[in-house]
């Protein structure tokens, strides 16, 4: 569970850069949310969007491109994570 609040985490924190690769406009985004420009920028400056509000713009901006930078990041973010090799996982299990 701990997994998913970082990933959480670490998508609130990757939204700018989501929405630059995205290729909308700023004011475009903002028009559809039902924010001033002004109000998008600010969220988008300080990461301070909603639940809601990241899943209103996720539904707008998502597509594999953004989907693939994303799991990029994530799989950077992991880099330091221990590994454990396959065949560990198949003795503990005995495959």
């Amino acid at each position: 569970m701990l997994e998913i609040v970082e990933n959480y985490v670490a998508l609130k924190r990757q939204m700018a850069s989501l929405i630059d690769l995205s290729g909308y406009e700023n004011a475009f985004l903002a028009e559809q949310m039902g924010l001033t420009s002004s109000a998008f920028l600010a969220k988008k400056q300080n990461a301070g969007w909603t639940e809601e509000e990241m899943q209103k713009l996720l539904t707008i901006i998502e597509n594999d491109a953004l989907e693939d930078a994303f799991l990029l990041e994530l799989m950077r973010a992991e880099k330091t994570a221990t590994r454990h090799p396959i065949a560990d996982l198949k003795a503990e299990f005995g495959w």
